[in-house]
């Protein structure tokens, strides 16, 4: 009887967990065997629908950043490109509807479209497909005007480029499509979704450690705009961001690998998708990328599609059909190609310059060919936020302007956190482009980055003189920067032009809950660097057009040769006279310029040590003085063009030790590590005189003698003359995110670990030569001319719970 009593309930109880496990398995099943017009008619009109958030976002954001007046006008960009690139190519490598015409109305007119083309899908009928066509074409023109590199502006653009072939969509209000898509179509969204969700947990997961379990507690306020609810989960107890992480985990990695079994598992790994959508939304302002991929894992509900026999090639199918299915093969494979990458890479991986060194020339069609569909955006990696924990701080660079050199006034942001009284704020699914853009001005990823051709945007202006922070300072300081949309009503309108303007670097802290309730401070603030020098109206280094090909970044070495210099490149590799073809394809360098560089500017050096940067400011000052800014601008081109031509004419005696070379095995005839590296070895070879530069161009063998002469230094030498802003911007930058990486207790890797890394990233070096530019120059520019502001980065240490808590060593002063 005792037994009785106790086991009786437990068996009951048993028996009711197995019936609900059985009703939530009937009901996983049901979702999972939805109607397929049903399924696909919602996950299409839900493409259309963040098509619409997408456009209106954009329609009060595209004229201030792109317009005439804006930023960055479009229109400067376009004619740019028909400086550049002969024509038909340009269209193919740029293709949009801005070729038609570039200016304001116009360029204002496209996001209306766009929102009206998308508004008719979500009200359905047979041209729906058609729409579709006509918003992916609309989004695609607008990545000229402002730069549509994020990881949902990707992902719409790969998902509406798919949806042209969905069925069309009943009449509203009914819900459903005309019919289902063929199977291969449903699996091309089951793959989508799968990169993209597996794509971030790779990238997030691959190489972390034990140490790395706290990564949430500092992502929750590192991330661009965090939301009040993300403010306050940074304050959650560690054991909560660690049993979060161990769910992103599951969800992220474990989970995508369901949709490969279509029925209940991918239901499962659906909804915990949906979940984890609705949770990032709570922290974190990502515009649109939560509702659209909670749109596509409608995907999952329909297996009847995606079980359905697959047929690619057969003979009975239309020829309609079987180019799609053709297609879908093609994207098949680059997507398993592009898997491992991040999103940055995206557009950058098919111009690598180092394919032809490492594949035989028969195995590199498959990079010619997707190379040469990039510009349709119809394929991505995904993928971002490196897996390595992080300290809780912002750091924002703030804009300040003065009227009378002693008050500065700072310039706010209406979303991103610039002052403590900055609150966070819910915007998405609205995307602010400007704010969102300042996390990665603030660590130097930007369009003056040496990083440009490893990670950036598909096309060669990303590499400029300067930042969009120096171009947005540019127009404050001439009084043209009109819009509201960038800083509000800190910027009075009825005033007159600053006198002067500058960007600091401030690290934020979140307060307390109770901090913020007494003071009203969601921040603490400190002064911790530099970000961007004193300037007034006049100074050239401010100039943020967009550059000529010879002043673009050497390892964009296949972008090089498709611009218009390109055939001057070749003519110089067959051993044509460098002083006949530097003038050519352009009508701003004469003779009399190249005559002043070799006659007057390279022989000012000629006693100088390159070696030895301490006279650098006297050096830029002494040029300064002597030229004036436009000839200055013509020297930097002339020496980008002769270096070029160097690098046409001795590239193979570099590339000819292939993957051999780079693995370490056997030394090339010209043997320099990267395109880079070889175009610093031919800057040296200028700088040593003419005479040195022809007989080098007659014998390029010859160049070989010069390398135990060439260093960085003296190969980056006209670079930090002629540009010093430039580069002690980036060396600063370098330094800043150091200090928050180098962190004090983190655990050091194995000897046999150390080993292995050490070997590879001399291997990563032999392929970008961004690597070695990023340990060379944080030893540089540290003088004070380079910073009105001193660098006081803060430091940090790892704490017993895995957190990170800021530093303050012996001597070092972290606060301002």
């Amino acid at each position: 009887m005792f037994f009785r009593t106790c086991f009786r309930p437990r068996r009951g109880l048993l028996a009711d967990g197995v019936r609900a496990s059985l009703a939530g398995i009937e009901v996983l099943d049901l979702l999972a065997h939805a109607p397929p017009e049903l399924v696909w008619g919602l996950v299409a009109r839900g493409i259309a629908v963040v098509y619409a958030i997408a456009f209106a976002s954009l329609t009060f954001q595209v004229g201030p950043i792109a317009g005439r007046e804006g930023v960055a006008p479009v229109a400067e960009l376009m004619a740019a490109i028909r400086r550049d690139f002969a024509a038909p190519r340009r269209w193919l490598y740029f293709p949009g509807l801005l070729w038609l015409h570039a200016g304001d109305r116009w360029l204002r007119a496209l996001p209306w479209l766009g929102l009206t083309a998308a508004l008719t899908i979500v009200a359905g009928g047979p041209h729906t497909p058609l729409a579709f066509l006509l918003c992916w074409a609309l989004y695609l023109s607008l990545d000229r005007a402002v730069v549509l590199v994020y990881p949902w502006d990707s992902l719409l653009l790969e998902a509406g480029f798919w949806a042209m072939f969905l069925p069309a969509l009943a009449w509203a209000p009914a819900v459903a499509a005309t019919g289902a898509p063929t199977p291969a179509l449903a699996w091309v969204f089951r793959l989508l979704l799968f990169r993209v969700m597996f794509g971030f947990g790779k990238q997030k997961f691959a190489g972390s450690t034990r140490a790395d379990a706290g990564f949430l507690q500092g992502f929750t306020i590192r991330q661009p705009l965090p939301t009040p609810f993300g403010w306050l989960a940074h304050r959650a107890p560690m054991w909560i961001h660690k049993a979060a992480l161990a769910l992103l985990f599951v969800v992220e990695v474990v989970l995508p690998l369901a949709i490969f079994v279509p029925g209940p598992a991918s239901v499962v790994f659906a909804l915990a998708t949906a979940g984890l959508m609705l949770a990032i939304a709570a922290t974190g302002n990502y515009g649109f990328f939560n509702v659209l991929t909670i749109a596509l894992c409608g995907v999952c509900f329909d297996s009847a599609t995606a079980v359905a026999p697959l047929e690619l090639f057969a003979p009975s199918l239309p020829a309609t059909t079987l180019a799609l299915q053709a297609l879908i093969v093609l994207h098949t494979f680059g997507a398993l190609l592009c898997l491992p990458l991040n999103t940055w890479a995206s557009f950058t991986w098919t111009l690598w310059p180092w394919w032809e060194r490492v594949l035989p020339g028969a195995l590199c069609w498959p990079i010619a060919v997707f190379r040469g569909l990039q510009p349709l955006r119809w394929l991505h990696a995904y993928g971002v936020f490196p897996p390595r924990s992080a300290p809780a701080i912002k750091m924002s660079p703030a804009l300040e302007v003065t009227w009378d050199e002693a008050r500065w006034h700072t310039l706010t942001p209406r979303w991103w956190p610039t002052l403590e009284g900055s609150p966070p704020r819910w915007v998405a699914p609205h995307h602010p482009r400007f704010d969102h853009a300042i996390v990665y001005e603030a660590t130097g990823f930007h369009e003056a980055s040496v990083l440009r051709n490893l990670t950036g945007r598909w096309d060669p202006y990303g590499h400029a003189r300067c930042s969009g922070a120096g171009r947005l300072m540019r127009r404050v300081l001439r009084g043209e920067l009109r819009s509201r949309l960038f800083f509000g009503d800190s910027l009075p309108a009825e005033r007159e032009a600053p006198v002067a303007a500058r960007v600091r670097m401030y690290m934020l802290e979140a307060t307390t809950p109770a901090e913020q309730r007494a003071s009203g401070a969601w921040w603490r603030r400190t002064l911790v660097g530099p970000h961007l020098p004193r300037a007034r109206a006049e100074d050239r280094w401010l100039d943020g057009q967009p550059p000529p090909p010879e002043l673009w970044a050497p390892e964009d070495w296949r972008w090089i040769g498709r611009s218009r210099l390109g055939l001057l490149l070749r003519r110089a590799a067959a051993g044509e006279d460098p002083h006949a073809l530097v003038c050519l394809e352009t009508t701003e360098l004469t003779r009399a310029d190249v005559d002043a560089l070799w006659d007057e500017f390279v022989p000012m050096f000629a006693a100088t040590d390159r070696d030895d940067w301490s006279q650098l400011p006297a050096l830029v000052e002494r040029v300064r003085g002597r030229w004036s800014g436009p000839q200055i601008d013509r020297f930097e081109r002339l020496l980008g063009r002769y270096a070029l031509l160097g690098m046409a004419r001795c590239e193979r005696l570099f590339v000819a030790g292939g993957l051999r070379a780079i693995l370490g095995r056997r030394p090339a005839p010209l043997d320099v590590e990267t395109h880079l590296h070889l175009n610093l070895l031919i800057k040296h070879v200028i700088g040593e005189g003419r005479e040195a530069y022809e007989a080098m161009m007659r014998q390029p063998e010859t160049a070989a003698q010069w390398l135990a002469r060439m260093s960085l230094r003296s190969g980056w030498f006209f670079e930090a003359v002629l540009r010093p802003e430039r580069m002690a911007h980036q060396a600063q930058k370098f330094r800043m995110l150091a200090s928050q990486v180098e962190v004090r207790g983190w655990p050091r890797p194995s000897a046999r670990a150390a080993k292995l890394a050490a070997w590879g990233a001399a291997r990563v070096r032999r392929l970008w030569g961004a690597f070695a530019m990023i340990e060379f120059l944080r030893g540089e520019f540290q003088e004070e001319i380079w910073a009105e502001t001193p660098e006081r980065w803060p430091r940090f240490e790892l704490c017993a719970d895995l957190s990170l808590r800021p530093l303050a060593e012996p001597g070092e002063t972290i606060r301002s």
